[in-house]
């Protein structure tokens, strides 16, 4: 092979290796966590965000299914999470509640987590960044 025919499989490779790299990428912005994930996700964290009702604040959700959250503005809950592997979502019943709040995790491309809600499709809250441990 001459040198042009060889420099020009080299381009094609790493274009092709680039549209790869892209499509893997995007591929999960958007994706929704399954119930494996869900449970490494959620497990054990404190997740630091925003809630659209509630606005900033932070949420434990402990090993054993205990779950609390702070508002910045001062409101507190406390439950019991769980997920439901067969829909793919984290649930949690208030203790203040009478039913069960199961939504959807999905990944945003900026690194960031969005909690969807199962039948509209709206973002319910945006998760920012997480710890390990209760960070509260």
């Amino acid at each position: 092979m001459d040198g042009a025919k060889e420099k020009e499989m080299e381009m094609k490779k790493g274009v092709i290796a680039t549209a790869l790299v892209l499509a893997c990428s995007c591929a999960q912005a958007g994706e929704r966590l399954n119930g494996s994930e869900l449970k490494s996700f959620y497990t054990g964290k404190t997740m630091t965000g925003e809630n659209m009702k509630l606005g900033p604040g932070r949420t434990y959700y402990g090993d054993d299914g205990s779950v609390i959250s702070k508002s910045d503005s001062g409101t507190e809950r406390v439950g019991k999470w769980w997920i439901d592997e067969s829909a793919n979502k984290r649930c949690i019943r208030w203790n203040n509640k009478k039913k069960d709040f199961c939504h959807y995790t999905e990944r945003n491309s900026d690194g960031t987590h969005s909690l969807i809600h199962f039948k509209n499709g709206k973002v319910l809250a945006i998760m920012k960044s997480s710890q390990d441990g209760n960070q509260l």
